[in-house]
């Protein structure tokens, strides 16, 4: 589709062409005007002096005859003349003005009124005044002339014929022919403005392409670039050849975009590390609990945004005056989060290949900060805060897709914020737990009974059930063998209990030898858990100091929200009323409300 007009006449091509050929047109307009005025005037001078030149030729060549007074001579040497020269007219008009003689038999007997006649007019503006001029153009039925007048003076040798008082006899007129003359001059007009037409039009066909290969050809290329650039395209490359100002004009350009292309990626990278990273804090602010939920959910969170393949979290915590180890990890293509804990190194062949890597570079490097191995797929991330050493992160990629630069600066402020929450955790967990089972406290526990309630009604689906558990027997092992054995004792049915438990449920320390579980779901799925809790703790042998070895059984009441309670209160005595009657009925059992 061709260009609106208006788009062309705004263009900076059209506008120096339409100037550089107005100039052009200008230049020869006036050199036209010039050669024409020139010849012209040229043609004319050459003209006077060549019919002057012929006027004293005719004059001498009539003066014999007309000094001998001979008509008939005169008329002959007239007509001689006239055939030889070939003026336009020549004669003799006597003092009267009538015609005497002509080259035009025809003008002969006709008389001039020098008052009227614009032939004589033209040289005597006034009545009895000498002329003025001795030539004058006349316009005749044969065409443009250039009369020439000479004064026929009566001198001595004319005397003999004519009055001595007379002082005038005539004139004689010779006509030059100006016809040919100006044919000659519109010839070399109409050429000359045919040739500067045509110089006209090669010049401007060669400054169109003059201008079009080296002022719009480059300007075209860097309109292109900055509309490339405007859309975000900066790979984008002007080439402009030819050097001058327009390529140096390109370079700077290229330089420029590049420039600019580089603080774009600066900028996207800055955005891209701090999006993830306002991703990654908002999820992680979400869980502030030393729990299963925050230490999934750190690893959830390494696998996306890191597109990881495996991911594994390795944390040390401390328990009755020794360290344990606990592993949470997943791997891409399984939906669940691993977890274990271990007091000491695993043995071989417990953990994935992977992990058992994982945990030896830890043993062995406890505070090493970020590497990276397997030619940058594999990042192993110490955590430490106030020069403690928390854990440590380890995340595997594909050996296709290393960690970038933009992803380590990434990495090293995700380990920050890891660090900052795993340290609040930390202090949370030590206000909300008790100090030997590290179980959950009463007040804790309480609390998140609201929660439960609140949830519940938001959404009727959500049902949540309490299992009260009491050690049987318990006041004996303490008169028996002293308060220290029944705290092992008390701190490793905690261990039995958050073991036999979902990672979602939440166990507590209610006060002395009584428990709390916390469980999502009704009375009696809640039911086939504390079944198999019982059974669990009358199996299990309880190692003591000393070698002591004992058995013990618990009592385990269970209660359902909304079925047995409509608050706090209610459930949890509902529950407890459910753990008196499974006492009652002989212990080592479970009692539902």
């Amino acid at each position: 589709m061709a260009r609106p007009i208006g788009e062309i006449i705004r263009t900076l091509r059209f506008k120096l062409l339409a100037s550089l050929l107005l100039l052009l047109g200008f230049s020869i307009g006036a050199s036209l005007i010039g050669i024409w005025t020139y010849q012209q005037d040229r043609y004319t001078e050459l003209a006077k002096a060549e019919a002057l030149r012929a006027n004293r030729s005719v004059e001498r060549a009539l003066l014999p005859a007309m000094v001998a007074n001979d008509w008939g001579l005169i008329r002959r040497t007239t007509a001689d003349i006239y055939e030889i020269f070939a003026p336009a007219n020549l004669g003799i008009i006597g003092g009267d003005g009538t015609v005497l003689v002509a080259g035009d038999s025809t003008l002969e007997g006709h008389r001039f009124d020098r008052h009227r006649a614009p032939e004589c007019t033209a040289c005597h503006s006034r009545p009895d005044s000498p002329p003025s001029q001795g030539e004058i153009f006349l316009e005749t039925p044969a065409g443009p002339v250039l009369r020439h007048v000479i004064k026929l003076t009566n001198e001595s040798e004319c005397r003999s014929c004519h009055d001595p008082g007379q002082q005038n006899l005539g004139v004689l007129f010779y006509d030059a022919p100006l016809g040919e003359l100006f044919a000659t001059l519109r010839t070399v007009l109409t050429r000359t403005l045919l040739t500067g037409a045509l110089t006209f039009l090669v010049l401007a066909l060669v400054l169109s392409l003059i201008v079009g290969r080296y002022v719009h050809r480059p300007l075209r290329q860097l309109e292109e670039g900055f509309v490339r650039a405007g859309q975000g395209n900066f790979d984008h490359w002007v080439e402009v050849k030819g050097g001058g100002e327009f390529q140096d004009m390109a370079v700077q350009f290229n330089v420029m975009n590049q420039a600019i292309k580089r603080s774009f990626a600066e900028i996207r990278r800055k955005n891209w590390e701090t999006e993830q990273l306002y991703t990654f804090v908002r999820r992680l602010s979400q869980e502030t609990e030393w729990h299963n939920r925050l230490r999934r959910v750190i690893v959830e969170l390494l696998l996306e945004t890191f597109k990881a393949e495996q991911a594994a979290l390795l944390l040390r915590r401390e328990k009755r005056e020794s360290e344990i180890t606990e592993i949470s990890w997943r791997e891409s293509d399984d939906r669940r989060c691993q977890h274990r804990e271990d007091p000491a190194p695993p043995a071989a062949g417990e953990l994935p290949a992977w992990l058992e890597q994982a945990w030896e570079h830890w043993r062995r490097n406890p505070a090493s900060g970020i590497a990276f191995g397997r030619e940058g797929s594999v990042a192993l991330a110490s955590l430490a805060t106030q020069h403690v050493s928390l854990g440590l992160l380890c995340i595997h990629r594909p050996e296709s897709r290393p960690f970038d630069e933009m992803e380590k600066k990434l990495l090293a402020a995700v380990c920050e914020q890891i660090e900052v929450a795993l340290a609040n955790a930390r202090h949370y967990r030590l206000a909300i737990t008790d100090g030997l089972t590290g179980l959950y406290s009463k007040r804790y526990c309480e609390a998140e009974i609201r929660k439960f309630i609140d949830t519940y009604g938001a959404d009727r689906r959500r049902t949540f059930s309490v299992l009260m558990i009491d050690l049987d027997n318990f006041k004996p092992v303490n008169d028996t063998y002293g308060h220290l054995v029944g705290d092992e004792v008390l701190a490793q049915l905690a261990d039995l209990i958050r073991q036999h438990i979902r990672q979602d449920d939440i166990a507590c320390r209610y006060g002395g030898e009584e428990f709390i579980v916390l469980m999502a779901g009704g009375a009696r799925e809640a039911e086939q858990s504390a079944i198999r809790l019982c059974r669990t703790v009358s199996e299990h042998l309880f190692h003591c100091q000393d070698g002591l070895k004992l058995r013990n059984t618990i009592s385990i009441g269970v209660a359902g929200f909304p079925e047995h309670g409509q608050t706090a209160a209610e459930v949890i005595g509902a529950a407890d009323q459910a753990l008196y009657a499974a006492k009652r009925g002989g212990r080592n059992r479970c009692q539902v409300a």
